[in-house]
């Protein structure tokens, strides 16, 4: 999965980014126009940014980092797959019944049955840090652009941003993406992205971003 394509799916909840629904009503009520929309670029600003390709690094070093503990547990693994097929070999010509009855396989296969299910454990347990660690990192990367964005929005006079890739056709000038980029590279606390390890307990029952990253 492109780490780009990830951020952009994180950051589509910034777009729903607007002034609340009593200085709408306001602003309407005042000069009877319609709310000003302004358009925003989110994977320019994850690519292009300082924290943008900080946030890249550091998640693609954590990736990098998960993928060696997996890559640890392929010897058992591979134990486990041999382990199988020895037993499936032996009792090939046994009923299940008869399995269950034998002093000498029924505990060979609760032994595997076990051991299956540490490694299952161990391997769901990886990808659960990995996808939390994530969601965490972006949500944080949303946290930091989010103001950003709601001041260039509020300076344009505007009342809501739209991602671009939600727009078919739009005036560039109403595109803030650069002023977003330079006024985010300017600010020493928005250069810098908070990434790091966190368990798949720290996410449970919160909810997913607006839009759903691809699948890796």
């Amino acid at each position: 999965m492109r780490v780009v394509s990830l951020f952009s799916a994180a950051a589509l909840a910034v777009a729903a980014l607007a002034v609340s629904s009593d200085a709408l009503a306001q602003r309407n009520r005042g000069g009877g126009q319609s709310t000003t929309a302004v358009v925003i670029n989110y994977q320019r600003v994850a690519a292009e940014s300082v924290l943008g390709r900080d946030l890249q690094a550091k998640i693609a070093a954590l990736r990098q980092q998960f993928a060696s503990e997996a890559q640890a547990l392929q010897p058992e693994q591979q134990s486990l797959e041999q382990e199988r097929t020895r037993l499936q070999t032996a009792t090939r010509n046994m009923s299940q019944e008869q399995i269950r009855n034998s002093t000498t396989y029924a505990p060979q296969f609760q032994q595997f049955a076990q051991r299956l299910q540490a490694f299952e454990g161990r391997a769901g347990a990886l990808r659960g840090d990995m996808e939390c660690s994530s969601l965490i990192s972006l949500r944080d990367f949303d946290r930091q652009v989010g103001p950003i964005v709601q001041s260039v929005m509020q300076s344009r006079g505007a009342g809501i941003v739209i991602d671009s890739s939600n727009v078919t056709q739009s005036d560039p000038n109403f595109d803030i993406t650069t002023t977003v980029i330079q006024q985010l590279d300017q600010n020493q606390n928005t250069r810098v992205a908070n990434v790091a390890r966190h368990a798949a307990s720290e996410c449970q029952g919160q909810q997913q971003p607006n839009a759903q990253a691809p699948a890796q």
